[in-house]
Parts: structure tokens; sequence; C-alpha cells
């Protein structure tokens, strides 16, 4: 029979669970830097930059000091404004994020946690990428050649955490504001695909990634709570193509993609919270 006496001591004390769900709106920013490897030179689009807004949210199940945690959100580009032209095209291309946290809290009534983050993210081009021309002419002088169904896809893994300036016990009375700042680092693997006219262009490569924010969370009440979140995020991959057309693939046959995306977040939480002895 188990008992409080015979369990191991990380579930002994105070048995406390939460569950809760959340939703939030998001605003972003976001810069996309491609480098185009030839022999004979290299093309640069730098500055691609798009803005975006959409909703996301998820939900988390804790026990004392142990959690999960899953997070959603898709979003739509408003136009892609790249550095070589004065255009802004009008785009339908979207990003999904998927995200879960296995995490561990500082004690019971701490949201201060360290943990272990997989994460997918996924950019569809609607419009295209900017790629150059297969003409010699045209690479040397950046002239851009737009490269419609095309994907890029990020899977990554790593280290995650939290660290909140808590100065009283979890739902106590006039809780109120707690700040807090966070981050994650860890391993990805790129994977792109693009279809005609390139062929079937594909590749894979591997990169580190990370993300930093800072954050403010307001307590209303024990199961009521609000908070703010801007977040920087920023990755980069080298990837070797395979499966150009012929004319393509004499003038480049490797790309280097990459993201700087500056985020906005504003949303809200309910928690069911249950403790006993």
């Amino acid at each position: 029979m188990i008992t409080a006496s015979n369990l191991p001591p990380w579930m002994t004390g105070p048995n406390a669970i939460y569950v809760g769900i959340y939703g939030y709106g998001s605003a972003d920013y976001e810069e996309r830097v491609m480098t185009i490897y030839s022999f004979k030179s290299s093309y640069v689009t730098k500055g691609l930059s798009s803005a975006s807004s959409h909703f996301g949210g998820g939900g988390f199940v804790r026990w004392n000091t142990w959690g999960v945690s899953a997070d959603f959100q898709e979003g739509y580009f408003y136009a892609w404004k790249p550095s070589f032209a004065e255009t802004t095209y009008t785009d339908t291309s979207f990003f999904q994020d998927i995200a879960v946290t296995l995490a561990h809290y500082r004690n019971p009534y701490s949201w201060t946690y360290i943990g272990f983050t997989v994460a997918s993210r996924r950019f569809a081009f609607g419009y295209g990428i900017p790629f150059p021309d297969t003409s010699s002419g045209a690479v040397k002088n950046s002239e851009p050649l737009p490269v419609p169904n095309s994907d890029v896809r990020y899977l990554s893994m790593g280290i995650s955490g939290k660290f909140y300036l808590e100065l009283e016990s979890l739902y106590s009375e006039g809780r109120g504001f707690l700040p807090w700042a966070g981050g994650r680092v860890g391993w990805a693997q790129v994977s792109f695909e693009s279809r005609d006219p390139l062929g079937y262009a594909s590749g894979t490569g591997n990169t580190l990634c990370f993300s930093a924010s800072l954050g403010l969370d307001f307590y209303a009440s024990p199961w009521l709570s609000f908070f703010v979140e801007s977040r920087y995020s920023a990755m980069k991959a080298n990837i070797l193509l395979a499966g150009l057309n012929p004319g393509y693939k004499e003038h480049y046959d490797q790309v280097r993609v990459g993201y700087n995306n500056a985020s906005i977040k504003a949303g809200v939480r309910f928690t069911w919270y249950k403790e006993r002895y």
C-alpha cells in the first residue's frame, strides 16, 4: 500500500496539482536572411522582412515540481519587403509553431523552472523565396527570381527555463505582478524543399538555435492571470541542395537559411489548483 511514509522524497510534502489553459494574441516582425552559394559568386537576400499578427494558445499539467506544457500558434504574413527592390510583395505565406516542454519547478509554489523543450517550426511560402536567375550576369548582379512552393522546417530540442521574481507564496493575497526572464538554447535540424522551377530541390542541415524573453504576469486571483511577453529568437543553417534542375545547378548548389524574429504577446491564463497534505 502506498502511503506518505513510503513515497519518494520528491513526492512528499504538499501535494499540489495544477491544470491550466491559456490564449494570447501576438504581433511578430521577422527578417529572413538567405545566401545562395555558387562556384561563380554568392547571392545574399538581406532584409527580406514581414510582419504578422495572430493568435496562439496552449495548456499545462503540473504535479508538485514536475509539469508538462504544450503551445501552438499559426500566423499569416502580410507582405514581404526584400532589400533588393522597392516592391512589397503581397504574400500568403504562413508559419506554424508547436512546442512541448517538460519542466522541473523550484518548489511546489513557484513558477520558476528549468526544462527540456522540443519544438517544430514550419514556414510555407505562398509567393516564394527570391533566388538569383541562372544567367551568370544575373547571379553577379544579384537579380532575383521568385521561387514558389517552398518550405523551410526547423525541428529543435534543448534546454529552456524561466526565472520569476517571486516574493510571496504562489497564491497568497496580494500576489499581483510577477516579472520574469526566460530563454531557450538547443540543437536544430533544418530542412529546405522547393519545387518548380528549381526542379525538386531539397536539403538538410544542423545548427544551434536560441531565444530570449522578458515578461510580466499579473495574478488577479489564484485561477485568473494575465501576461505580456517580449521575445527575440534567431537561427541560421547551411544546407547542401540536391535535385536541382541542371540549369540551376550550374550556378549554385547550397543555401544558407536563417531568421531573426521579434514578437510581443499578451494573453490570459486560467488555472485550476488543488492542494492536499
